[in-house]
């Protein structure tokens, strides 16, 4: 991708503060390689804790322009430092991880003020909402990065408003909601605190922290592109008193073009086997949060061993030591390869040898799946998957859906945090929608969508395209109005 030259709307520098996960930190990164590569920024750093400083070095090595610079918790802090240290991906840790970062805000605020030149722009997560008092107070405008999609914010708001799960009697009976024409919602398609009519607690309340910071911003930065969520992109964009939304991805397409250069030789190897074999390949991945219960990884290893693919499966180390741990070992033959450590899932994606991915559908892994043209199996756990999966299956038709079936011991009993702890996806289902993916007639018809929609992403990122245009007009909207701030770092 060539730079162009700097001009009027050119940024002078922009600051980058990333939540610290590496599914928040990437569409920020491949932001900073996209600025700098348009030349629509002359320089970006990106502000990172010493514990996700490494990944993030590596992520923007060799691009001229980008910076890291280390923002330390304090001493006397011993907490989890990222959301892979999490013990669980529960509510409460996961709001314990979220108050422990307002300790980076003297930090934050010292940084960003001794930035030179001036940062003329802050992008920062929506979940560090305490980034705004830094920023409005030097002058800094601020744009949100948004780490869901227009559907499930706009179905969520318009649910949170309309209130209509407040007039079913059960979390199954099907409501319609006013601007989603022809769409059926359910409780059940909701997660916490958006399943209470009238939510409430910790969590909402840091929702509204976090609706304050985003409202108050020059936008929110959306990791999509307008042909797949026109309806939903231009009902938020007529919304009263909000920052527009600026639909400029898919991100990921920022990336370098080059096939498979981030896969290491076994992987590569193994993947370009089954390739040579013709014999296609199911991606399984659930994210680095995803914490499954005992009972739940036996029904999905039992699912895929029944389902008669291949499969390349991504897991989570803990996930198979302790005191009864689910025996993976030599248990799929040479179908199924079982891989205990981070790999690069848009060079997975990518290859040829993928057909499908079954996916816990985090927004991340959506918008790469539908870059590369993957069909998506949806199983989701947390936040607002249940809604990307809707979006996924019923909107766009390029997926299918697992269900839970019958209740489960959870592997690790009540209120262990683990997803799936109640209700189980028993592996009949898993095995029979895998091969369906794969080889059956509902799967090619995903797959056919999958791949219009991957064209018209593509389109979307190139120049000309809907996410290329909005890229400079957002950065247009930000330097028309930073004549203040210039004139205060004179």
């Amino acid at each position: 991708m060539a730079s162009s030259s700097p001009s009027s709307s050119t940024l002078r520098h922009v600051a980058m503060l990333p939540f610290m996960g590496k599914g928040h930190a990437m569409p920020m990164l491949h932001l900073t390689r996209l600025l700098l590569h348009r030349g629509l920024a002359s320089a970006v750093t990106v502000l990172a804790t010493p514990r996700e400083a490494p990944f993030i070095r590596a992520a923007v090595a060799g691009v001229p322009g980008a910076a890291v610079l280390e923002l330390p918790f304090p001493s006397s802090y011993s907490g989890p430092q990222s959301m892979e240290e999490l013990p669980s991906a529960s509510d409460s840790h996961f709001l314990d991880l979220i108050s422990a970062t307002a300790a980076l805000r003297p930090a934050f605020a010292d940084a960003l003020a001794q930035l030179r030149p001036r940062p003329d722009l802050l992008v920062h997560d929506g979940f560090l909402p305490w980034a705004k008092d830094a920023a409005d107070g030097l002058g800094v405008p601020r744009l949100v990065s948004h780490g869901m999609g227009a559907f499930s914010c706009y179905a969520t708001l318009a649910v949170l408003i309309q209130k209509p799960h407040a007039r079913v009697s059960s979390p199954w009976e099907p409501f319609e909601v006013d601007g989603l024409p022809g769409l059926q919602l359910t409780t059940a398609d909701l997660s916490p605190p958006f399943d209470d009519p009238e939510p409430s607690g910790r969590h909402w309340d840091f929702i509204c922290e976090s609706g304050v910071a985003m409202n108050s911003s020059r936008g929110t930065i959306l990791n999509s592109f307008h042909e797949l969520e026109s309806l939903y992109i231009d009902k938020m964009n007529q919304l009263e008193n909000s920052p527009a939304m600026w639909p400029v991805g898919p991100l990921c397409l920022a990336a370098e073009p080059a096939v498979q250069t981030n896969l290491d030789a076994d992987l590569a190897g193994w993947l370009d086997s089954r390739l040579a074999m013709n014999r296609p390949v199911l991606y399984v991945a659930f994210g680095s949060q995803a914490n499954l219960s005992r009972a739940q990884l036996e029904e999905i290893a039992a699912g895929l061993d029944r389902s008669g693919v291949d499969f390349l499966w991504v897991v989570r180390s803990k996930w198979f030591y302790g005191e009864d741990p689910v025996e993976v070992e030599g248990r799929f033959g040479d179908r199924g390869k079982v891989e205990q450590r981070f790999v690069d899932q848009l060079g997975v994606l990518r290859h040829k040898a993928i057909r499908g991915f079954f996916s816990h559908c985090g927004w991340n892994s959506v918008t790469e799946s539908i870059s590369m043209g993957v069909p998506i199996l949806a199983f989701p756990l947390a936040a607002e998957q249940k809604m990307n999966a809707k979006f996924v299956v019923d909107v766009l038709g390029a997926g299918l859906r697992v269900w839970p079936s019958r209740r489960g011991d959870g592997g690790g009993g009540d209120g262990d945090g683990s997803e799936g702890a109640g209700e189980l996806v028993a592996s009949q289902d898993i095995g029979a929608l895998a091969r369906e993916l794969i080889l059956g007639e509902r799967g090619k018809h995903a797959a056919a969508r999958a791949a219009e929609l991957a064209a018209s992403a593509r389109t979307a990122m190139d120049a000309g395209g809907s996410s290329y245009e909005n890229l400079e007009l957002m950065v247009r909207a930000v330097t028309s109005d930073t004549s203040r701030v210039e004139a205060s770092s004179e």
